[in-house]
């Protein structure tokens, strides 16, 4: 069975992947190696700028890479894995997943995560913080529309583990 598990910026992807490898899952954050930004027109990587200003945004975005994707797919066919993730290619891949989960919490929990995090830069600059809360709801709709299963980031992640385990558990 394979999973998605993804969420605004701030909901607790990364934690999560890092609590399920804790108890013995294949999971991955694609932030850990295997997402990087691209030129939207020539598909190119590219790196992030310390200052990203609107109209680099509109020329670029964060994708996971596709082949290391099918990768993990075809290494974990016949265990259980997570695939932790936001990024601008993964509705293409929503059709591999069994299920669907998406993390959820309010705009304030969101905002002060980002603003305290040390583990990832992004979201402390007032931009990448601004388009983040600008596009949670928008984002959240669309997932809930294509029957993810909602899951209060807000819990400790320890019952964030277990709520999630808990719907892959009665599969």
């Amino acid at each position: 069975m394979k999973y998605l598990i993804t969420g605004v910026a701030g909901t607790g992807k990364s934690t999560l992947a890092k609590e399920l490898r804790r108890r013995g899952y294949a999971a991955y954050d694609v932030e850990e190696g295997f997402s990087y930004y691209v030129d939207k027109q020539t598909g190119e990587r590219c790196a992030y700028p310390k200052q990203p200003s609107q109209e680099w945004y509109d020329q670029h975005e964060r994708v996971f890479d596709e082949k290391v994707l099918l990768g993990l797919l075809k290494k974990h066919a016949h265990e259980p894995l997570f695939i932790c993730s936001i990024t601008a290619n993964q509705a293409k891949f929503y059709p591999q997943f069994d299920k669907l989960f998406l993390l959820t919490a309010s705009d304030d929990i969101i905002t002060h995560r980002l603003g305290t995090r040390t583990n990832n830069y992004f979201g402390k600059h007032p931009l990448d913080l601004q388009r983040v809360i600008g596009r949670h709801q928008q984002f959240d709709d669309e997932l809930l529309a294509l029957d993810a299963i909602p899951i209060d980031a807000s819990l400790p992640i320890e019952q964030m583990t277990n709520k999630i385990l808990s719907y892959i558990n009665e599969a």
